[in-house]
């Protein structure tokens, strides 16, 4: 907002997605990186999927359809951990077996649950987040992209020195991601993906 006031050029040097400034991680080299910080429901923050690190396991130059993928599943995983109200960390940082939650989960509730029953779960919430966001702030493919910076001027100088986001190939993930995820061109669940979820009352109020 400060740099729409300033003008001259300077909301050129306003690093944000969705109004929030990017995490001090670059994502230059880091193309599911990217694209996590693109389609992050609140703005470009890593606690959201932490992607980078795939990127640098699988490629830096890959703009392959796994990394939408891997983006996805790393979405899933965060709000999972809020759901259960424990700390990501241990998943994060010691690598401990996601399916350990289930089961701790399943224990508890004395109930059967899986990961991938918990992960539906998470799904839920990141399209009924994005149907919030849809009616209340007319979110659309215009909002899931990066600075302009960010395809214009490459990394100065390190180890990727000379590395920037392709947009074109950003664009096919984008596509690729919206796609996985059961969403249309717009960048809204289809009303199919929203009563496959459960989520009628939200299909309703989108799709009428």
């Amino acid at each position: 907002e400060l740099s729409r006031c300033i003008g001259e050029g300077s909301e050129r040097f306003a690093m944000h997605v969705k109004g929030l400034e990017i995490s001090a991680y670059d994502h230059r080299a880091a193309p599911a990186m990217a694209l996590s910080y693109a389609t992050c429901d609140i703005g470009a923050h890593h606690n959201r999927s932490w992607a980078i690190t795939y990127d640098v396991e699988v490629g830096r130059d890959n703009y392959r359809e796994e990394k939408a993928s891997k983006v996805i599943y790393l979405q899933h995983m965060r709000p999972l951990f809020d759901m259960l109200g424990v700390c990501r960390f241990p998943w994060v940082e010691l690598k401990v077996d996601p399916t350990l939650y289930a089961e701790a989960y399943s224990a508890i509730v004395g109930r059967e649950f899986s990961l991938e029953d918990l992960l539906i779960c998470s799904e839920r919430v990141w399209n009924l987040t994005r149907v919030i966001a849809i009616l209340r702030n007319k979110i659309d493919v215009k909002d899931d992209s990066l600075p302009a910076r960010d395809f214009e001027d490459p990394i100065p100088d390190g180890e990727t020195k000379g590395s920037r986001i392709d947009k074109e190939k950003f664009m096919n993930l984008l596509r690729s991601y919206y796609r996985l995820r059961g969403w249309d061109d717009r960048g809204w669940p289809t009303k199919e993906k929203l009563l496959e979820l459960g989520l009628e009352e939200a299909a309703e109020k989108l799709y009428g």
